[in-house]
């Protein structure tokens, strides 16, 4: 048997969610720009952007295309405090290795943006192609690298 809610039930349900919304953190919107540079070294790069467990933008990079501007905007994440977003990048990196044949890396990387509004971020690799993160190359504050691979990223195991 189904009841109804009285209209004093109701409208004490919908003040109470209409609280939560407002009192939950929130992380601020926030618009950026990611840029990614394929090495001199690097045949092709594809690159996997994500920013809150959401992916951005998927890029390709190869010789007709050495680089690409990824734009950037984010909406506010409730439950979220501050100003800061989460990113992850994954990315396959193919090389020309020294015996001349073609080897491909997989890479990845996270952290933490504590306040990306208004900023260019690189898309950088170091370490032999093992370490993948974001910099800006203005304040080396800017980015919270966390070390390590990201799990972001790991194909499911089947």
């Amino acid at each position: 048997m189904i009841r109804s809610l009285s209209p004093v039930w109701l409208i004490a349900a919908q003040l109470a969610a209409a609280w939560f919304l407002i009192a939950a953190p929130s992380a601020r919107a926030a618009r950026f720009v990611v840029l990614d540079q394929k090495a001199p070294e690097e045949l092709a790069e594809i690159t996997r952007l994500y920013i809150d467990g959401s992916l951005v933008a998927t890029v390709r990079l190869d010789a007709a295309t050495t680089e690409a501007r990824i734009p950037v905007s984010v909406p506010d994440s409730p439950g979220r405090q501050g100003g800061a977003h989460d990113y992850a990048l994954c990315g396959q990196i193919t090389f020309r290795n020294q015996t001349g044949g073609r080897e491909i890396h997989e890479v990845s990387g996270q952290g933490e943006l504590p306040d990306p509004d208004g900023r260019a971020f690189d898309a950088l690799g170091a370490r032999d192609f093992t370490l993948f993160y974001l910099a800006d190359p203005t304040d080396r504050d800017a980015v919270h690298i966390e070390p390590g691979h990201s799990l972001f990223c790991q194909a499911p195991i089947s």
